[in-house]
């Protein structure tokens, strides 16, 4: 007998299984897992429902058997199914560059990007980086600090330090700065490891999909004792201080339609929704297909997240590494903001207005780490 999809790892598991059928979808722009509704925005509603994203729809009188999306996806042993949901992610010319700020935010990245004599302690939001020279060119590597940390690893416990990305931190022994305006930038310390990818079995329990990799994108960046002091698991904002974490149930929906904060070094404070988890595309990637050992591999990620607001957004470039918090007075710590804007997983298009994110609970437990 054939039971419904009620849980995400019910729609990972499925979508694992008839992988082949949505990879033969022409023009696939990645899936991921949700409720069905009209178009993937604002408050999720519907059954539990694995969501194809698409450049745009074409009637099915016009598409091979084959390679249409059918409307409700079978496991191969006919025990588990769940509805499909078609959501076009383009708009006609879209624009470069991310909406203007308004004057309060304009004021905050200000103070998070150069808050010389503004502050006296070093917050989340607060923009980090570093610049490679060779010759006369230089490659930067500008994010924001994510969250406070101590390391539980053997043999380093207590250690302080930054959780940002790994596209931020890049490698390990690079050293890292909060940049200066009137004063000299201020060298916070050394990136100590980072994760970029990891097996899906070892990230989504019960989950094992051949070949598919979550993009994790973490870096823990060792600060330096004399700094300690000034280190803050909070936004430089009234009530900004961080809760608890959460701890994202995979034997539940309970995710999806969560209204989500953060603050960025680019974009300051801006609000949004959970709409999709485990977004994922299959790579055409070369050197990370080989690095994997086949090509194309699947890459997937935790959060798909939408801007509360039509005509905003709530990310842009530098805001990578950015604390995003549950919308509420508790200030929950929930996600790893990574990508968005017009990042993208694998293929060389991003998704418009949407961000990605990975699960806190999942990064501080991989990389042996805690909140402060």
């Amino acid at each position: 007998m054939t039971r419904k999809a009620e849980t995400l790892r019910d729609l990972a598991k499925l979508r694992a299984d008839r992988r082949d059928l949505l990879n033969a979808v022409v023009g696939n722009q990645g899936t991921a897992l949700g409720r069905k509704n009209y178009d993937g925005r604002g408050e999720p509603i519907g059954d539990p429902c694995i969501i194809v994203y698409m450049p745009h729809k074409i009637h099915n009188a016009l598409l091979a058997e084959k390679v249409k999306i059918p409307p409700t996806l079978v496991s191969k042993d006919g025990k588990i199914e769940a509805p499909t949901d078609v959501v076009v992610t383009t708009t006609p010319n879209p624009p470069k560059d991310p909406p203007e700020l308004d004057a309060d935010n304009k004021a905050l990245i200000e103070t998070l990007q150069w808050f010389d004599g503004k502050l006296d302690h070093i917050p989340a939001g607060a923009q980090i980086g570093f610049g490679d020279w060779e010759g006369d060119d230089i490659e930067e590597f500008v994010g924001t600090i994510g969250y406070i940390v101590r390391s539980t690893k053997p043999g380093e416990e207590n250690k302080i330090g930054l959780l940002t990305n790994q596209h931020v931190g890049v490698r390990s022994g690079h050293s890292l700065y909060i940049p200066g305006y009137e004063q000299q930038s201020l060298r916070v310390g050394l990136t100590r490891r980072v994760i970029e990818h990891i097996p899906d079995d070892q990230w989504l329990e019960g989950v094992d999909e051949e070949y598919a990799f979550v993009r994790t994108d973490a870096a823990f960046v060792e600060v330096e004792t004399s700094l300690h002091g000034l280190l803050r698991n909070a936004w430089p904002v009234p009530g900004g201080a961080f809760g608890e974490p959460v701890t994202i149930d995979l034997d539940s929906m309970d995710a999806i339609g969560t209204p989500v904060k953060k603050i960025g070094r680019t974009t300051g404070l801006q609000k949004g929704t959970i709409v999709a988890f485990g977004y994922g595309i299959t790579s055409e990637s070369e050197h990370i297909d080989r690095a994997v050992g086949r090509e194309p591999a699947n890459f997937y990620t935790d959060l798909l997240i939408a801007p509360r607001e039509k005509g905003k957004v709530f990310s842009a470039g530098g805001d990578s590494g950015s604390a995003i918090l549950i919308d509420d007075d508790r200030n929950r710590p929930i996600g790893l903001l990574w990508g968005g804007w017009p990042e993208d997983i694998g293929r060389g298009h991003g998704m418009e207005d949407l961000t990605y994110a990975i699960d806190l609970t999942r990064v501080l437990k991989t990389m042996e780490l805690e909140l402060v």
